[in-house]
């Protein structure tokens, strides 16, 4: 049995940053000592450097010593810069949490990496891959693979669970020898002849004395010999065959199927948190479109001169992707300051890109046609042709104002040698229009074209469905008995009427339909030669403990959806007749499973294509196929939640959880998604792939 010493940080979560700080400055002076004095032989600091680097904020006299230690192997750190999840953030972002974390491993001296991810909520089946684009052949796991075997080839990579997770604390408490064998028989089922064993848990200090602590244990022990040592050296010894090497034939054939891991019939996966904090998961989406489709690459495209601030951004955006933050599920406090840093990214991107738009608008010649200057900056790789977005203080000719507002112009706010004054405050014209060609990552002037108004799709509301194109549209509202990280229906959920409808738009680009409801505003928008339809909801929040979708009603049973994934798609098959509802409450230790399921950016079922902007979840029943608008709870962990037997954390009111008051969120329907590559194609164009000054 190999074991070794960890403690598991989260860096936010039932308490602050700062109130953890404190407890790591702690932790992380004893684990120096224990490794200074030779009490222990090795230290494994979790998979991810941001809690060290924190540490050594407070403790900048300790660099040396740190350094020390990963030099003669007993210090391991890294790769990550915050241990993130692989369903709610994108592959981007990922590979730029790796990028930051082995940057930094390195300037430390660590050399040998492991993709340490035991308490993420369940993982990608595209996460190998990004392991292996930096070099990284291993990887430790725990959540979601249901009852494999311990040491398996996931995706090319050297994969071990954790059979029993990696809170481990028995040592720390001195239980009988008997009780610590049941564990290792638990492990010995799925493992080889080796073993490997974590001793350390959620923000435990180190245990002490334990290279004596392990000799007094192995005198005791009948049928194993525990050593101290690291995963590195268990990664040596065991052997790994096979794909993902299933006990049984049911999960060698899910395994087989979809090579990602969400089964919670062995341990929690707490998929509630899709959905919780819908608000900040919106936020996120849009800033990392922002960081790394559109600014990234504009400001590549015009030297690099804001590298350092958009580095500063990728920070910010990264620390809110240490699991529990982008969860969604700690403490209002802490949410606070995740909101906090997704606004310092938000202004930053903001200045970063309006600056380069108007440094090039100088450059720019007046259009012949019109009279007005007016550029675009493509950020895809091909000529761009359809409708576009933008703002302007100016209407153009062929455009259709959408929405005015009162403001600034950019021209004038990043002009350095003005500043704005009550006179140039005026009325700023938000416009769609179409375009032709625009050609890729460069400045290039253009005209809207003369629109040929062609509706493609066929909008109806009949009683209190949305009918488009066959399909039927409707909201619903259900009681939640849960809390931050499992949903709990307290009945079937209810269809929302509609109070009335009118058509607020109906010009030459788009035209709209808006839809109300009690406390919901739904603006149904159709574009020119578009087969599909784009959403604007806005709730205006005024209950607690319930649960808002927009339902698609297909054809048929929903047995199989295609989600975006980190990097392509992954495939997954249903049972459209299970009901979280009729299955509760769950007997311990257990949790129940859902037909709940995380998207990056869209699912496609049947002939629907289904696009969000920071919507994670959507939910299978029947034949419907329900996206998740906004989910309200009161509480960190219900110990009572019908839908998990155990508490995943104190008990903590949470009552900003409620999310209650305005939200806007935004998603789209397409009918012509029937490929990854329109797939891909369609969502790029809903996230906005072209940037105009004029």
């Amino acid at each position: 049995m190999i074991a070794y010493l960890h403690t598991h940080w989260d860096r936010e979560w039932y308490h602050t940053k700062e109130e953890f700080n404190l407890r790591l400055i702690e932790v992380f002076d004893e684990v120096l000592s224990e490794l200074e004095s030779g009490r222990a032989p090795s230290f494994y600091f979790d998979g991810q450097v941001c809690a060290l680097k924190d540490y050594l904020k407070f403790r900048p006299e300790r660099l040396g010593q740190v350094k020390d230690f990963i030099a003669c192997g007993k210090l391991f750190v890294g790769p990550f810069f915050v241990s993130a999840d692989s369903f709610l953030c994108s592959g981007k972002s990922l590979e730029a949490n790796l990028a930051l974390g082995l940057e930094f491993a390195r300037e430390l001296g660590q050399k040998d990496f492991i993709g340490y991810l035991p308490d993420t909520f369940g993982h990608s089946r595209e996460m190998p891959e990004i392991l292996k684009k930096f070099g990284i052949d291993k990887m430790i796991i725990w959540r979601g693979t249901g009852n494999i075997k311990a040491d398996f080839v996931f995706g090319g990579v050297k994969c071990t669970r954790l059979v029993e997770g990696y809170f481990v604390d028995a040592l720390h408490n001195d239980v009988a020898p008997e009780v610590l064998e049941g564990l290792l028989d638990k492990i010995a089922k799925y493992s080889g002849d080796v073993l490997l064993l974590p001793l350390g848990a959620d923000h435990l200090r180190i245990l002490p004395d334990a290279s004596e602590k392990i000799v007094r244990v192995n005198e005791h022990l009948k049928g194993y010999e525990i050593e101290l040592s690291s995963p590195f050296e268990y990664f040596k010894l065991a052997k790994f065959e096979g794909r993902c090497g299933a006990v049984t034939a049911e999960t060698a054939t899910a395994c087989d199927l979809t090579y990602e891991f969400l089964d919670n019939s062995a341990n929690y996966t707490l998929q509630g948190v899709y959905s919780s904090r819908v608000e900040q998961k919106v936020l996120n989406a849009k800033l990392q479109w922002e960081l790394h489709e559109v600014v990234a690459p504009l400001d590549t495209a015009t030297g690099g001169k804001w590298a350092p601030s958009l580095r500063f951004a990728t920070e910010e955006l990264i620390k809110n992707h240490a699991h529990d933050s982008i969860y969604g599920c700690s403490i209002d406090e802490v949410h606070r300051q995740v909101g906090a840093r997704f606004e310092r990214v938000e202004q930053v991107l903001n200045g970063v890109k309006k600056r380069i738009m108007g440094a090039s608008y100088g450059g720019v010649k007046t259009c012949a046609a019109g009279g007005i200057a007016k550029y675009a900056f493509n950020i895809s790789n091909e000529p761009y042709s359809g409708v576009i977005k933008f703002k302007s203080a100016k209407k153009f000719e062929n455009a259709q104002v959408i929405r005015v507002s009162r403001g600034f112009e950019d021209a004038l706010l990043y002009d350095r040698a003005r500043i704005p004054v009550t006179e140039d405050f005026k009325p700023i014209y938000e416009q769609v229009a179409e375009v032709k060609n625009l050609p890729p990552r460069i400045f290039s002037e253009f005209s809207p074209i003369a629109p040929k108004k062609n509706r493609l799709v066929d909008v109806k509301v009949k009683g209190d469905k949305i009918l488009i194109n066959g399909v039927k549209i409707t909201l619903s509202d259900v009681k939640d008995q849960g809390d931050s990280y499992n949903f709990s229906p307290a009945g079937e959920p209810k269809t929302l009427q509609i109070t009335k409808t009118k058509v607020v738009e109906d010009g030459p680009v788009r035209s709209v339909l808006r839809v109300y409801y009690y406390t919901v505003t739904l603006d149904v928008a159709i574009y020119n030669n578009s087969n599909g339809a784009e959403f604007e909801a806005q709730i205006n929040n005024k209950k607690k403990n319930h649960k808002i979708q927009i339902n698609f009603e297909l054809e048929k049973l929903v047995t199989q959806t295609i989600a975006e994934d980190l990097i392509t798609e992954a495939t997954r098959k249903h049972d459209p007749n299970y009901s979280l509802f009729k299955a509760q409450p769950a007997k311990r230790p257990g949790e129940l499973k859902t037909n709940s399921y995380p998207l990056q950016r869209y699912v496609f079922a049947q002939r629907l294509g289904v696009f969000t902007k920071g919507l994670n979840e959507y939910e299978i029943y029947k034949n419907r196929l329900s996206i998740t608008l906004l989910r309200a709870t009161g509480v960190l962990s219900n110990p009572k939640n019908p839908a998990r037997s155990i508490p995943a954390g104190p008990p903590i009111p949470t009552p900003e959880l409620q999310c209650l008051g305005e939200h806007t969120l935004n998603f789209a329907i397409n009918f012509d998604a029937t490929t990854l590559e329109k797939r891909k194609k369609i969502a790029d164009e809903f996230y906005g792939l072209v940037l105009v000054e004029a």
